[in-house]
């Protein structure tokens, strides 16, 4: 079953030659159990196999990327 709400968080980050960041990309997605439908000797057999829907991806450059890491720190700064 699909959630309607996003569960899942990926980074991925291009860097420059001297390895600093350039620019960070955060996806979101939609993780979850399929149900499929698959043919074998003993007949039909339902299969839960883990699927992933992409829902979006935020390009930032080093300095938004740094304002949203402090703006998470500060959000959760009374959280312990």
């Amino acid at each position: 079953m699909k959630p309607e709400y996003v569960n899942a968080f990926a980074l991925r980050k291009v860097v420059n030659q001297a390895g600093e960041a350039l620019e960070i990309t955060l996806d979101a997605s939609h993780k979850y159990m399929e149900n499929n439908v698959t043919v074998t000797s003993n007949g039909l057999e339902n299969v839960a196999t883990p699927a992933t829907d992409l829902v979006a991806s935020m390009v930032m450059n080093r300095q938004t990327a740094v304002s949203l890491r402090d703006l998470l720190v500060r959000t959760l700064a009374g959280e312990e």
